[in-house]
């Protein structure tokens, strides 16, 4: 069953405890921008939930950071098997977040490889993103 909701005029949150439960798993996220000329791009990312927001990094000269410097509509979707969460919004590109950037790579590698992740690429021109949610729907996560 989708499950659509939309954020109230009072920006109460939208993210259920069990979308928030689901999102607090760790999963790959696939995030879609607007290019230019109006077709979607897509890519896998690995994403935190910080408060109502998703946040993730990406290169600061990306094609993503263009285009959502250009338009911040933004689509995020999570998937586990059979069930998946799919979240609209708004994006912000801000600079980069070294805290933000460490978060991940230990969510997703562990610390032990973590800290050699780290120091790969240090030269690497990197932004962090924070998406404000504006509507959520899926199967089987309410």
């Amino acid at each position: 069953m989708l499950r659509c909701l939309r954020r109230p005029m009072s920006q109460e949150t939208i993210i259920s405890p069990a979308q928030r439960a689901f999102l607090e798993g760790r999963h790959y996220a696939v995030i879609a921008t607007l290019n230019g000329d109006g077709s979607i791009q897509q890519t896998v990312v690995w994403y935190l939930l910080e408060g109502d927001e998703i946040r993730f990094g990406i290169g600061a000269g990306s094609v993503k950071a263009a285009n959502l410097r250009r338009n911040p509509t933004i689509s995020v979707t999570i998937e586990d098997s059979t069930r998946y969460l799919t979240l609209s919004g708004q994006a912000t590109v801000e600079p980069v977040d070294p805290e933000l950037r460490s978060r991940l790579a230990q969510r997703y590698l562990g610390p032990e490889r973590a800290a050699d992740w780290l120091t790969k690429r240090p030269d690497a021109p990197r932004a962090s993103v924070r998406v404000r949610v504006l509507r959520t729907y899926g199967q089987g996560v309410r």
